[in-house]
């Protein structure tokens, strides 16, 4: 497919809990995600009213990746949620060469003011073997199925599973699959889940492959959350040496 950001204005940007299949039941997800000991979510306000503004995995004990586009609405001390218990932000770093409302380089570093020592850290994936692996999303955005697409914001964690279709350049590729075709806990991200995390476990280490981007919506009509629909991550091996670089600095 081609990656231009001249789509930036007919893809949604806020692929960004997670959107599941209709035929499982969301308990499932709900309790899959009780195992997460590494993602975090960060909340802003909005009509006075506290909301989930994006998410993120801790890849070191006081430091978060996200995307850019998330970044760009997060302040110093700002909220960040890891469990039940409120963080905030000391510093927000942008990759240098993104662009507000077109896709390349959407990754961004988040420095907490403290260290959260009980996490589990996500290493950062190198290697160029994605495709064909299966990879699991966590996230308390808006929630919803493929079916009938986005319907609620609950604020409740859930972690889907989806498979690495394709792996190119900047991005990893995901497809909203129904039926035996999808995975038996397949699901994609919603709206707050922009920024969260791809993760895969390689010899029982957790890697972070991918962050969650934007979605190309349409083969589903330019609805999200169908089934069909194509999430697009921004992906780690690329990003590896300036997220190493950044937090060495």
């Amino acid at each position: 497919m081609n990656w231009s950001p001249i789509l930036g204005l007919i893809f949604s940007l806020s692929a960004n809990a997670l959107v599941i299949r209709h035929d499982v039941a969301d308990t499932k997800y709900l309790a899959a995600a009780a195992k997460d000991n590494t993602t975090v979510t960060f909340y802003g306000l909005y009509k006075q009213k506290q909301i989930v503004e994006g998410t993120g995995a801790l890849i070191d004990s006081d430091w978060v990746l996200t995307a850019a586009h998330v970044a760009q609405y997060l302040k110093e001390g700002g909220k960040v949620r890891f469990k039940d218990t409120m963080y905030s932000i000391e510093n927000v770093i942008i990759h240098p060469k993104w662009q507000d409302r077109k896709f390349p380089y959407d990754i961004a570093l988040v420095k907490l003011s403290m260290p959260i020592k009980a996490a589990t850290i996500a290493q950062l994936y190198a290697s160029d073997d994605e495709a064909g692996k299966v990879s699991w999303f966590v996230g308390r955005g808006d929630t919803g199925n493929g079916l009938k697409g986005l319907s609620d914001a609950d604020n409740r964690l859930r972690l889907a599973y989806n498979q690495v279709t394709k792996s190119h350049g900047q991005w990893l590729q995901f497809v909203f699959d129904s039926g035996e075709q999808g995975l038996p806990l397949e699901g994609v991200s919603g709206p707050g889940d922009s920024g969260g995390p791809a993760y895969i476990t390689v010899d029982d280490k957790l890697y972070i492959i991918g962050v969650s981007a934007w979605q190309n919506t349409e083969p589903t009509g330019w609805e999200e959350g169908k089934y069909g629909v194509i999430e697009n991550y921004s992906r780690i091996a690329f990003f590896r040496e300036w997220i190493v670089n950044t937090i060495q600095q």
